[in-house]
């Protein structure tokens, strides 16, 4: 049986409490009859997991002064009032979290912005594979005067300092050269001229495959196929790796 309960000898409570103020005790204290129970699977675990190791990274990775604990244990608009400890055994919600880190859209958005993103319904768009470039590559929209937007990905590996920089980038921008200065502003002159940039994004690139969230590789696949770029404007990702050389 694929489900675990936590002290089920005592009242289990709802796994969602949307709306309502949880009090988080101290777990490194031991166990007490009046703790409270939450009855789960082992599945949703799994997601709470993902979400707090996603948000763990990114705070790393981005140099953010945000303790990945208190995020998991605060409400959120993101999941209507809930904190991520409980809001995350839910599959939508989980799949919300991972976008929100995996993009980096700050700390918090409201559902609609990350379902926006989610989104299936592809209805009107251009589909093409994930390296499709030219016409039916291009994510376009705006006035006809705005500069004709592409989803970019990059690759750079570098050995610098002592360690091995190991670095995927994604972002939508007029041209690789737009591409080139933000891995510049990031990670310096040599590593930006030895990027290898390409028009679009490789699910199955063996230099990418493990670095990014599958999450996020849906979105960018869905991204290379659309001609129309209102749900992912501002799109911009890092993931980086760094490994002593």
């Amino acid at each position: 049986m694929n489900a675990m309960t936590l002290n089920a000898k005592f009242q289990t409570v709802p796994a969602s409490t949307a709306g309502t103020w949880v009090e988080y005790l101290d777990p490194l204290d031991a166990d007490e009859s009046s703790d409270a129970v939450v009855t789960t699977s082992r599945r949703a675990l799994t997601r709470v997991a993902l979400v707090a190791a996603e948000a763990g990274a990114r705070f790393q990775r981005e140099g953010i002064g945000h303790d990945p604990m208190a995020w998991m244990l605060a409400p959120r608009r993101l999941f209507r009032g809930s904190a991520a400890l409980e809001a995350c055994l839910d599959r939508d919600n989980c799949l919300r979290a991972v976008l929100l880190h995996g993009l980096s859209i700050g700390l918090d958005a409201t559902p609609a912005r990350i379902d926006a993103i989610l989104a299936d319904d592809l209805s009107g768009d251009d589909f093409g594979g994930p390296w499709s470039g030219g016409a039916r590559g291009d994510v376009s929209g705006g006035a006809p005067s705005a500069p004709r937007l592409r989803l970019y990905s990059a690759v750079v590996v570098i050995a610098r300092g002592g360690e091995l920089l190991h670095a995927f980038h994604a972002s939508l921008a007029p041209s690789a050269a737009v591409v080139r200065e933000r891995i510049r502003a990031r990670f310096g002159s040599a590593a930006a001229a030895q990027a290898e940039i390409r028009v679009g994004f490789d699910p199955d690139c063996p230099a990418t495959m493990g670095m990014v969230p599958p999450a996020v590789v849906d979105t960018l696949i869905a991204v290379g196929r659309r001609r129309r770029r209102a749900s992912f404007e501002g799109l911009d990702i890092t993931v980086e790796q760094r490994l002593p050389s």
